[in-house]
Parts: structure tokens; sequence; C-alpha cells
């Protein structure tokens, strides 16, 4: 525990925090918080403008409740009915138990409904009882007990995949602890199984199918410790210790004391910077400082971190604060559809991880990195696939990246599959036949904190940036698109480089046809090394890339002379095909893809 710490004291500095903003969001006539609807391109109509989020004014009642002050109880009694009268309570209804994001759109009108939300507010609302039911009136604590009783009702119906490893356990808590508050044991038989088949789900393979997310990693850990907390069964608290154990192995491979960041590859991820979230300062009880972050629009998940004791196991301090010298370490994530493994190099200026076969959603890192910047600070790289559609520029996610790593060194080759989503991997689909807009697509490299450069250039085949303290190798081997070669080239940001493999652009929107294009695909190689680390070869050869067949494929031997390939399809087929189509090999043969752990969790 860092001498300073003191959770008490953080609690009530988030709580004060996450209600200053409440407070100043409430809207007395509506009994809910008011917002300016942030932008969504899925699930909700609502883009913008005025709105009464659901969830967050839920939040805001607990933390009321928490707070205690003058007319609080009163206001989280009213806002805890309104959530009430806003649930899809008929069975019938595909949307039935859930909620909307708004007041103003109810679930059945979303596009489409985010069945989460019996998870999310059933985590809400078991808080509420939890800590204040005993004080609520009657009528309060009836419509919650409802509440919950659907959203319990809307999870089982659903029984989502176990693989989407954070609402798994999610769902997991609320119908353990709804089970026990409304005495359903029927319901809580289901947790307690759900339980089982979710551990023995992480004992496929030893890890999470939502690996290595910094945000999800969080929602696990604040859901393992609230059954800790909630959840009164031997059986379910023995399981509940060993996930919350392997949760912390999963966490420490990837995390970089020098940066103080997790590394990549990830599964999920919405900030590339860590930073110390609430759940993290609680957790390590201070050790990496205690920051309270500034709510915005409304938001209210800090303060509710206030109420969640976490802890974490007592190996984890030395792991936390020192590397035990560079390593690379190799994890698998999932055998099926296809088996992904990520790769993590650690040395005491850079980390850079990768997957070896993933799509291109903006929530996914497959190729990822940080590095200790000349003052300290960290920088990090982001590689990632973007469209300009004339209107916008975002990230694509109807692309394939694969890769093969060894040590601080990539090989990669990136392509096209349809059928595909356009923002998001499956909401918003490209079917076989559709046309679709693009004024330019090309694989970005993003080095933030990297020396600034004057002005864009066009570069012959590579670049090789001086970060200081470290050193960024990007080579751009071939490729091809419409019958058109790639191109590279150098961009300027406010905070640092870009790197642009363009692989197509038009001075004005065209509207393209996957059917039309042929070969669709640009290959390389990427290196992240500490300035000063051995090269092991003078001279590098440089990557090849070629297409034969239905593949395409790049080649090439590291600094160290390790032989590195990988291969994929060399036009766009399905996700499917693509996959069939991956390989790679490291020194001639399949690169390892280790366990993170050979001890079974349901023995």
């Amino acid at each position: 525990m860092h001498p300073a710490w003191s959770a008490a004291e953080y609690d009530r500095a988030l709580l004060r925090a996450a209600l200053a903003e409440g407070d100043r969001c409430w809207d007395a006539e509506a009994n809910l918080l008011q917002v300016e609807a942030p932008y969504n391109p899925i699930h909700t109509n609502i883009k913008g403008g005025p709105a009464h989020p659901t969830r967050n004014s839920l939040h805001y009642a607990l933390l009321l409740l928490e707070r205690g002050g003058e007319g609080d109880a009163e206001r989280a009694h009213s806002v805890i009915l309104r959530i009430a009268g806003l649930q899809d309570r008929s069975p019938e209804n595909a949307t039935y138990g859930i909620w909307g994001y708004y007041a103003e759109e109810p679930a059945a009108e979303m596009v489409p409904a985010d069945w989460n939300w019996a998870d999310f507010l059933g985590i809400a609302l078991l808080l509420v009882h939890a800590r204040h039911g005993d004080t609520l009136p009657a009528e309060v604590r009836h419509e919650l007990r409802e509440s919950l009783r659907h959203a319990a009702a809307s999870i089982v119906r659903r029984n989502v995949h176990l693989t989407y490893t954070n609402v798994a356990v999610m769902g997991t808590f609320v119908t353990l602890a709804a089970g026990k508050l409304l005495d359903d044991e029927e319901l809580f038989a289901y947790g307690k199984d759900r339980m089982v088949r979710l551990t023995r789900a992480i004992d496929s393979t030893g890890s999470f199918t939502e690996f290595n997310s910094p945000s999800y990693w969080g929602v696990v850990l604040q859901t393992l410790t609230l059954i800790r907390e909630h959840v009164d069964d031997e059986e379910v608290l023995e399981l509940n210790d060993r996930l919350h154990d392997r949760l912390w192995l999963h966490f420490l491979a990837r995390w970089h004391p020098p940066t103080r960041q997790l590394s990549g590859p990830m599964a999920r991820c919405y900030s590339n910077d860590l930073g110390v979230p609430p759940f993290l300062a609680k957790a390590v009880r201070g050790e990496l400082g205690a920051p309270v972050p500034s709510p915005v629009r409304g938001e209210m998940a800090t303060g509710v971190e206030s109420c969640v004791d976490y802890r974490m196991p007592d190996w984890v301090l030395p792991r936390l604060r020192e590397l035990a010298g560079e390593r690379e370490h190799r994890e698998l994530f999932t055998e099926t559809p296809s088996p992904e493994t990520g790769t993590t190099w650690l040395d005491a200026v850079t980390t850079l991880g990768s997957v070896n076969h993933q799509d291109t959603w903006l929530q996914r890192r497959p190729l990822f990195g940080h590095w200790v910047r000349p003052d300290g600070t960290s920088g990090h790289l982001h590689v990632h696939l973007m469209k300009d559609d004339g209107a916008e520029d975002f990230d694509f996610a109807s692309g394939v990246l694969s890769t093969v790593q060894s040590g601080p060194h990539v090989a990669w080759l990136a392509g096209f599959a349809c059928p595909a989503g356009d923002r998001h991997h499956h909401l918003d689909m490209i079917e076989p036949g559709d046309r679709f807009r693009a004024r330019s697509l090309r694989l970005v490299v993003d080095a933030i904190g990297a020396p600034p450069v004057t002005e864009p250039c066009t570069l012959d085949g590579g670049v090789e940036l001086d970060l200081g303290t470290a050193r960024l190798d990007f080579r751009l081997a071939g490729g091809a698109f419409g019958g058109r070669t790639p191109t590279l080239r150098l961009v300027p940001r406010a905070d640092g480089v870009r790197i642009e493999v363009v692989l197509f652009e038009s001075s004005t929107p065209a509207e393209l046809d996957w059917a039309e294009l042929g070969d669709t695909f640009a290959a390389g190689t990427l290196s992240l090394v500490a300035a000063g680390a051995r090269q092991g070869a003078e001279t590098t050869p440089d990557p090849e890339a070629a297409a034969d067949g239905d593949h395409a494929e790049v080649r090439w031997t590291t600094p160290q002379g390790h032989r590195l390939t990988v291969r994929d399809g060399r036009s766009v087929v399905s996700r499917e095909e693509h996959a069939a189509l991956h390989s790679a090999t490291l020194d001639g043969a399949a690169p390892p893809s280790p366990r993170l752990s050979d001890s079974l969790l349901v023995p």
C-alpha cells in the first residue's frame, strides 16, 4: 500500500466529483439527469441534443443515497421509480426486461436495442438494495425488486454466449444476487450453473475471449468483487477466487511497469492511455497514484467505484512495480472459430504486442505498444485501418490484420473482408453486391508522443523514426488495391507523427464494389526497439511480399535472424475464408501458442 493512500478519502473524492456533475445535470421535471447526448453510430437514433440517460440516472440515485444529504433520499427515490417505469416489463416483447439508453427512446425503438442494459442496470439496482434497501420506502423497494426480477428474466432468456466475457460475468452476478434477494431458487440455480459454465469456458484456453481489454478488465474485476461481497455461497466463492486470481495473472502478463501502461494486443479498448482508473487505483491501494477523473456528460460510473471494495492478491505488487528483465509473452486467447494468439514484447523502454489475426473494428488493438519518452512520460503506437467517406474519417471495421512477431519485430499483412461491418464489426454490414462510399482507405500507424515532423512527405519503401529513447522502423513490402500499388507517406500530427499506407485515395468520394477490385492487400514490417538495443545482423534484408493462388504473403528475417512469414487472402473474401487462408511461421514452424495457465479453474 502506498504510504499516503487512504481508501476512505479516495472514495469520498470520487463521490464528491461524480455528485457535483450529477447535481449540475439534474432535471427535476423528468426526475432524471439531462445530458447532451454524445454521438453514437450504433444502437440509438439519438445522436445529439438534450436527453435523459437511464443508466447514469440510476447511478446518480445510488450516489445520492451514499451522500445522504438533505433531500438526497427523496430525489433518489424519484429516480428509481422513474427508471422502473421506463423498463419494458412485457414478457411477449423482444426487448423484455431492458431499458433504452434514454427516456426519449424506448428499447423497442433502438437500432438494435442493447440487451446489456439488463446487466448494467441490474448491477446498479442490486447495489442500491444491498447498501440502502432497508431505508427505502415500501413502494420504492417493491418497484426496485420488480425491476430486478424482469432484468434477471431478460438475462436468463438471452443466455448470452459465455465468450462475451464482461457481459457473461455481469449476468452471472445479477442472476446469483437477484436469486438470493428474491428468494428465487430457480434463478439462483441458473446463476450458479452459469458460474460453472463460464469458468469451464475460460478453462478451454486458460484465458479470456475478450482478452486484455482495459475497460472490460475493470468491469470483470468489479463484478467478481461484487460476487465476493454480495453472494453467500461457498462453491460460488471458491470459483470466484480462482477467477479473480486468473484475471490478475492475465493483466500482469502485458503490464509494462516502465510506462505504467498495458501493452497490446487488446480485444476491446476505448482509450490508448490507461491512466489510473478508479478500479485500478483502489485495487492496488494507491500504488500507481489515485487521480480523481472528471465525469463528463453526466457520467456517474467513477462515483459508483466508491461502493466497491476492490482487493488484489499479495503476489501482484512486485510484478506491478518492476519488470523482471526483458521478456516475450505468448498467450492463447481463443480456439474457435479460429485460434487467436497474442505476442507481447516488454523491455526497460519499449513494449509491443500483436495478435495473429483480428478484424479492424475501432475497439481492437491488433498491433499496439508504448515506449518511455526522454522526459519519462509514455508514448504509444497504434496501428489501425481508416476510411474517409467524404464526410468522416473513421476506423473501418471491414479490415483484417494478420501478424507474426518475434521480440520487438512484427511482420504484418492487411486485407479486407465481406460481408463485414463499416463502423461496427457486425451491426452495419457491407454485404456482397453492396456499393459503399470512400474517398480513401489507409492503414495508419499513429506514433503519439513522437518528435514532430514539419510537413507531409512521400516515403520510398519505409521510414525510421528516432524517438529519442527508442526507434520505430516501418516498412511497406508491397501490395495491391484494384490495380493500384499502395503508397507510403509521413503526416504531421499535433501530438506526434502518423505513417499512412494509402491503399485507395480519390479527390472526391467514389462508389466502390469489393467484387470489382481484385487484389486488396498491403504487407510490411514494424519494429519498436529501445535505443542502443543489440541489433544482431549489421544489415537486415528488406521484407518481401508476394501473391500466389488465393494467398498474399510477406516474408522477413529480423535483425536477430528470426525468419517470419505470414499469409492470408489476397482479395476480399469472408472472414471465415480469411481465417482458413491465414497461416504464419516463425523460423519455419508454427509460432508457439501456450496457455496462460495449465491449472484448471474447475478441477
